[in-house]
């Protein structure tokens, strides 16, 4: 089972374009969301442009709507992270379109509640195409040693287990269940490279840095 989270705007070709990218079927979900009061019949028509293309697909597609109030910044982010929290199987986010002060709140939540996120996505309006993407995990609390092998990292990269024992003058095996911790919280990435690992620091690691 999927189940899809769009912000959803005056455009289906973003929803159109997850649809195709990932497939669907019947007893998935589609979750679009959108403001408490709509501005105009736009909103409206995406919405039933892409009720329509469920229905054509399978009748058994859920197609939900999320409603929220855009003047209550704290309360959507708090209600789109229920939303995540709450999602069952496969959840494809996607994040665009929309308006932006539910943009940046769905963002919010999605960072806040990113384990229980399968795929993220964002639709370009540059090119027109739908494209993968990583949200970064900055919600971690690092450990002085942590700090120290994440700065190495950054300033000698690609490094390995070895660099930075020598450099930091601690040992390999110090080193080795650090960087496993910091490669669980995706704060770097470990490349084999032959009978060594190449370590790499990661956009949540600089972040958290």
């Amino acid at each position: 089972m999927k189940t899809y989270l769009s912000l959803s705007g005056f455009d289906s070709s973003q929803i159109v374009s997850l649809i195709v990218k990932y497939g669907i079927e019947g007893g998935d979900r589609i979750v679009l969301i959108r403001p408490e009061v709509e501005p105009d019949t736009r909103g409206e028509s995406t919405i039933q442009a892409i009720r329509d293309l469920s229905r054509q697909i399978d009748s058994s597609i859920n197609l939900e709507i999320h409603r929220v109030n855009h003047r209550d910044f704290e309360g959507m982010v708090l209600s789109l992270k229920d939303l995540l929290e709450k999602a069952e199987g496969q959840v494809i986010v996607n994040l665009s379109g929309g308006p932006r002060e539910i943009f940046l709140a769905f963002t919010i939540a999605c960072i806040s509640k990113q384990e229980k996120i399968h795929k993220t996505t964002n639709f370009s309006d540059i090119d027109r195409s739908l494209n993968e993407i990583r949200l970064p995990n900055i919600v971690a609390a690092l450990e002085e040693k942590q700090i120290r092998i994440l700065k190495d990292i950054s300033e000698f990269s690609p490094a390995t287990i070895t660099d930075i024992a020598e450099r930091l003058s601690l040992s390999e095996s110090t080193i080795s269940r650090q960087v496993a911790r910091l490669a669980d919280i995706q704060a770097l990435e470990v490349f084999p490279r032959g009978k060594t690992k190449e370590l790499r620091i990661t956009l949540a690691g600089k972040l958290l840095l």
